[in-house]
């Protein structure tokens, strides 16, 4: 479980990003958090990959603090970021980025690099510079880098459904929902209800930094799941 227990989130002495933040998350759920622009969702999203420091307040992980755990050993956190987080270098230099710090050696990392470039249609861009790509190819690389691993426990996806086409749209779609499994806990943020409301069972309103409502989704998404 997550659970976050009066967190705030300030960036200046006068302004809270997030304030007040009380919500428990069961391990496995899928939870969108939805808001306007400038409500806190990347902020929100941001404190669990541990990528700001809060505020006050606590957020734990199966009652361990979170700042206590070590991402690199404890615990499997994938952060897909609207403006993609890449090395200035070739697509397969990412890959292989990823490979190295967990220790795979170079005969094994040649090969799961050719299996990820061809699943994520991206072999014709392997040595091109990732700045050099389309969003799209970078939003699919986010993926081929993570797909290398072979656990997620926890998946941070903020809005990488925007600014596509429809087709890419609809791909970038399918290839999150395989990665929302069963036993991976979700965070999906977005400005549009519809979309989080057909991925998620928990609904988290955001409104200036705070959560304004919760909505359980649960029935509908098992009613979904039943007819696939």
């Amino acid at each position: 479980m997550i659970e976050f227990c009066n967190v705030k989130l300030g960036y200046i002495k006068e302004f809270y990003a997030l304030y007040n933040l009380n919500l428990k998350v069961s391990n496995g759920e899928k939870v969108a958090i939805v808001g306007e622009q400038d409500a806190g969702k990347t902020s929100f999203l941001r404190l669990l990959a541990k990528l700001e420091k809060i505020t006050s307040g606590d957020i734990y992980y199966n009652d361990v603090p979170l700042e206590s755990i070590d991402y690199s050993k404890d615990l499997s956190v994938a952060y897909l970021a609207y403006k993609p987080i890449l090395l200035n270098a070739s697509v397969r230099k990412n890959l292989e980025y990823v490979l190295k710090i967990r220790k795979v050696n170079k005969e094994d990392r040649n090969k799961i690099i050719d299996k990820a470039l061809e699943d994520f249609a991206l072999t014709t861009v392997k040595d091109i510079k990732v700045k050099k790509i389309s969003l799209y190819q970078q939003r699919l690389l986010q993926f081929a880098m993570i797909s290398v691993r072979p656990k997620i426990d926890l998946l941070l996806v903020d809005d990488i459904l925007n600014g596509l086409n429809d087709n890419e749209h609809q791909t970038i779609r399918e290839i999150l929902q395989s990665f929302m499994k069963k036993d991976t806990t979700t965070f999906y943020a977005t400005g549009d209800i519809n979309e989080a409301k057909n991925l998620c069972e928990k609904i988290v309103y955001l409104k200036l930094g705070a959560i304004d409502n919760i909505e359980n989704n649960k029935l509908k998404i098992s009613k979904l799941e039943a007819k696939l």
